[in-house]
């Protein structure tokens, strides 16, 4: 059987039900090459020499290797192809990183860049929210949208300049959160979920009739930060925007090995010279989910 997906408004044929995508119809599809999606064995080592080798993972310019020894092997080339060789019996959780670094990896191989951001809809455009794992960038948008601001996408998205604005085009339609996240919200309902790792306490949720797979213009982007004692927001010098925004960039770590450095500084560069931006500090040791949110729509929005 053979499954059809866009994710990024690009064609996805898997062979495997990959429920975190957007379904579609063989004849929906653009003008982009598929990415096939398969399982099967994949290879020891890469076919051509390494640029980088990492401990789970090894890479050139056209291929990644990527193996967690008790959930899955990837194998991603020519910015087409993902195979997939599951370990774990949890398909759920054989598929996290395939949402992750495997379409990011496929996608940097068509020399297209992914951003590490969440976001919601403000007045027909999108606020973006960036931050590293852990700092609280998926629950505040949770709380924007408790606040009437539908979701946009969760954890990635692709950022261009078009005429000089920035729009942003949403990955999947599927957000994930932890138990304490989920306990104080109530957008998504504790039935809903589905584990990511068996062994921690954060879950995903769906959103496919919501999910808006246009590319939309971006109003501002948010780098959020666990610093201080207070709540602080600020506007960002373009050339502070710029180093977030290369720090922002979804695998990071493979832009060297893939030989895509002059990829990243020029699309930063335009980015960051037409795109607004706010740093928004958040105090580390006290809860601020209704707060921080309630502060970014009054200074911002």
């Amino acid at each position: 059987m053979t499954f059809f997906y866009k994710t990024y408004n690009i064609p996805v044929v898997s062979s495997i039900s990959i429920p975190g995508l957007m379904p579609c119809k063989k004849n929906e599809f653009s003008e982009h090459d598929p990415i096939y999606v398969g399982l099967g064995k994949v290879p020891k080592k890469l076919k051509n020499k390494p640029t980088e080798t990492r401990k789970y993972s090894s890479l050139n310019q056209n291929e990644y290797l990527l193996k967690f020894q008790n959930i899955a092997h990837y194998y991603v080339k020519d910015g087409n192809n993902i195979l997939i060789e599951p370990i774990s019996q949890n398909f759920l959780e054989v598929l996290v990183h395939f949402y992750s670094s495997c379409l990011a990896v496929v996608l940097l191989q068509r020399n297209i860049l992914t951003y590490h951001v969440s976001g919601v809809i403000v007045k027909n455009k999108v606020v973006l929210v960036a931050a590293d794992s852990g700092t609280g960038k998926s629950t505040t948008s949770v709380k924007l949208q408790e606040l009437g601001y539908p979701i946009f996408t969760d954890d990635t998205a692709i950022l261009n300049v078009e005429d000089g604005i920035c729009y942003a085009r949403a990955s999947y339609p599927m957000t994930k959160l932890w138990q304490e996240t989920i306990e104080q919200q109530f957008i998504y309902a504790e039935e809903s979920k589905d584990p990511i790792f068996e062994k921690i306490n954060k879950y995903s949720f769906n959103f496919h009739d919501q999910f808006i797979s246009e590319k939309m213009p971006v109003a501002t982007i948010l780098f959020l930060e666990k610093i201080g004692d207070k709540i602080q927001i600020s506007p960002m010098r373009t050339t502070d925007c710029l180093a977030y925004l290369i720090n922002n960039v979804y695998v990071n770590k493979s832009i060297i090995g893939m030989k895509k450095q002059k990829l990243q500084f020029e699309e930063t560069c335009a980015i960051a010279q037409v795109l607004p931006a706010y740093l928004v500090q958040r105090p580390s040791n006290i809860s601020t989910l209704d707060t921080l949110a309630e502060s970014i729509v009054q200074h911002i929005f």
